[in-house]
């Protein structure tokens, strides 16, 4: 078939699906269909490659299940103080890391000692453990990037005291790497 009789078939389907469509508005049925929303088979998974372009995490979204599971494991106890009335909440946001980075890590391609790594929770568990922290980091941030009620009681405040850590964090790095420039 040359090119001509592609493109000459292909405007033959088009005027043919133009006719269909207008015989199918002139006796008054829908082009489209409404369909309800399957709101029990909510399963949302994303690939984060790392650095090295082989490696890579897959994490998902978590459902309402798997969010209520995270919330409660990182349910913090408040102590109050008859005496002063002062409260007292433990705070371990390295915990509050690593169980998200459980709940919502589901598979990984990753080798140690040149070979492939089963992904299981003992592996995960070890991982999280030895693992760089910034790549730890990384596979948190995608992870907030796809469950965004994460992020919903953060305030102006607490986005602006982030910016500026990351701004001293910045003037340090420069600092720091002029200094080898210098040398």
């Amino acid at each position: 078939m040359s090119d001509t009789d592609i493109a000459l078939s292909d405007q033959m389907d088009a005027q043919r699906h133009a006719a269909m469509d207008a015989g199918m508005t002139a006796a008054g049925v829908s082009l489209t269909e409404k369909h309800a929303a399957d709101y029990f088979g909510f399963d949302e998974s994303h690939r984060l490659m790392l650095d090295d372009g082989l490696s890579w995490i897959d994490h998902k979204t978590l459902n309402e299940g798997a969010r209520r599971q995270y919330l409660n494991a990182v349910n913090r106890d408040v102590t109050i103080k008859k005496s002063s009335g002062d409260a007292v909440m433990r705070i371990a946001t390295g915990d509050e890391k690593a169980s998200l980075l459980k709940a919502a890590v589901v598979g990984w391609n990753l080798t140690r000692s040149g070979q492939p790594v089963q992904f299981n929770t003992t592996n995960l568990t070890e991982f999280l453990m030895k693992a760089p922290p910034t790549v730890v980091d990384e596979i948190h941030k995608a992870i907030v990037k796809a469950n965004p009620w994460l992020t919903s009681e953060v305030t102006i405040e607490d986005i602006d005291k982030e910016i500026a850590e990351l701004q001293e964090a910045r003037a340090a790095k420069i600092l720091e790497l002029e200094g080898k420039a210098g040398s």
